[in-house]
């Protein structure tokens, strides 16, 4: 393969590794995730939130409303931290280490000096971060107001899928549901990214379904492949026969077996009513054909991480995914340039950036997750180029460089804090690296999974359930050290 090095979104070609397996191909950028729909278990397609629904014998729990959340996963373990989130010791983002080097600023951009930070979207960020800037490249003023955040620093293995970052499953235990899947990914793999969800959350039957382009949301709603399963007509009843169960029932299905759950279904009855089909039609779903999503996503048509951001950010926005993954591979850009970096890190902004606008043009809230499989280390002379901007090139993997950080827009206002600028979970040390002693996140990713879903539970004044959707609550009574936000629903 030649290397187009006119195209910013080539893949990436250095010596540091050679391409054996898919994971390495995704993560430089030479593969985009598996583009086919997988046709939704019986369980997923029964997870509506069909009102007015019958008890059917399936018992009852009570029904939450979720604020929607995205996940994007970096494949390839890029810089989240120092160069675009601003990291510090203990005392939090602002209580700076004493140099950035090998996190990719040099002295004369630290961040003590005047005017190199950034606090716009309150998770402060170093005034020229590429993430920054393509976030500021496609959101307005007045949508970045509204906007929080805060940042984990935690290690992070680098180049392998087994980091357990995914929390989707844990989120749909929380209650997250969607009225067509409840779980979506852009790669085919229980996670719906590169990275894999901590094997204790995995529910067989809330496999994620795969979505990269708008035809595979109206997949969605196509008749015809769960026809194939069971026959037309038998598809029909049991399409017809969700109006009958509310999403609240779905939890107890989740132990039985697909002929058991089908049995159920038949002693529960039919009624005739409006079926699945007419009421989530084509037109609703494609995102094509939605006017704030063409709007705020003008390359829809010809550009890959565009098309699937959208289609994935529509479906969420909307209520027809709970939770969906964006994979977005090329983070393995330590090619002793800092022009490579620079570009990928800037292209992932502007998907957040546009995530947010679409979120506020529908007046939803959106809470995003951004993580990637590890980090990386800067060293040598800056790269003066106009890409690189006067900042020390990436030259190799460090995971105890890594980091994750979530992003949270909230449509009536900016969310509050639980502690004033409180946005730094764990800390750095003067050396550049993870203080993997400071939290209990700090050096496990499957606790960091948990604490994000400690946050997203806060949001509606949940976090006391954690224990309950995650298995336990590793934090116990210090559990507030490791929340951002006050209750916002």
């Amino acid at each position: 393969m030649t290397e187009n090095k006119k195209d910013p979104n080539a893949p990436l070609k250095h010596e540091n590794h050679s391409l054996h397996t898919r994971r390495d191909f995704l993560s430089q950028g030479f593969l985009a995730g598996v583009g086919f729909t997988m046709i939704p278990g019986l369980l997923t397609m029964l997870h509506s939130n069909a009102a007015n629904a019958l008890e059917c014998g399936l018992g009852d729990t009570t029904n939450i409303t979720r604020v929607p959340i995205i996940i994007f996963d970096l494949s390839g373990g890029g810089n989240l931290v120092g160069s675009n989130v601003m990291v510090g010791k203990a005392g939090g983002q602002m209580d700076f280490i004493s140099s950035y080097e090998t996190l990719g600023l040099p002295m004369t951009m630290h961040p003590k000096n005047a005017g190199q930070t950034n606090n716009e979207l309150g998770l402060v960020f170093h005034n020229d971060s590429a993430i920054l800037r393509g976030i500021k490249n496609s959101s307005t003023v007045t949508t970045r107001a509204k906007v929080e955040g805060g940042v984990f620093c935690a290690t992070s293995n680098d180049d392998t899928q087994n980091n357990p970052h995914n929390p989707m499953y844990w989120l749909a235990s929380a209650g997250v549901t969607g009225q067509l899947a409840p779980l979506a990914g852009t790669v085919n793999s229980d996670s719906g990214g590169n990275s894999m969800a901590p094997q204790s959350s995995l529910i067989a039957t809330l496999k994620p379904v795969t979505l990269n382009t708008p035809k595979d949301a109206l997949g969605l709603v196509n008749i015809g492949r769960l026809g194939t399963l069971y026959g037309t007509d038998k598809a029909q009843k049991v399409l017809k026969s969700i109006e009958n169960m509310s999403a609240q029932k779905i939890s107890l299905f989740n132990k039985k077996a697909l002929p058991d759950q089908i049995k159920d279904l038949m002693n529960c009855g039919y009624i005739q009513s409006q079926d699945l089909l007419n009421r989530f039609s084509v037109t609703a779903v494609d995102p094509t054909l939605d006017p704030l999503v063409t709007n705020i996503f003008p390359n829809i048509a010809n550009n890959a991480d565009q098309r699937k951001t959208a289609t994935m950010a529509k479906l969420i926005l909307d209520g027809y995914i709970g939770v969906g993954t964006v994979e977005k591979g090329g983070f393995d850009y330590h090619d002793n340039t800092r022009s490579s970096g620079e570009t990928r890190d800037f292209e992932i902004g502007d998907l957040i950036g546009k995530v947010m606008e679409l979120a506020a043009a529908k007046g939803k809230d959106i809470m995003i997750y951004v993580y990637s499989d590890g980090g990386i280390a800067s060293s040598g002379a800056t790269d003066d180029s106009t890409g690189g901007r006067g900042k020390i090139p990436w030259a190799g993997d460090s995971s105890q460089r890594s980091s994750a950080f979530t992003l949270l827009y909230r449509n009536a206002g900016k969310a509050t804090l639980r502690v004033a600028n409180k946005r730094q979970i764990g800390a750095f040390k003067d050396n550049g690296t993870v203080d993997t002693q400071a939290m209990l996140t700090s050096n496990s990713v499957t606790n960091l999974a948990k604490a994000l879903v400690a946050n997203y539970l806060s949001l509606t004044g949940d976090e006391a359930k954690l224990a309950k959707v995650v298995g336990d609550n590793p934090f116990g009574t210090n559990i507030n050290d490791y929340l951002f936000f006050n209750k916002i629903k």
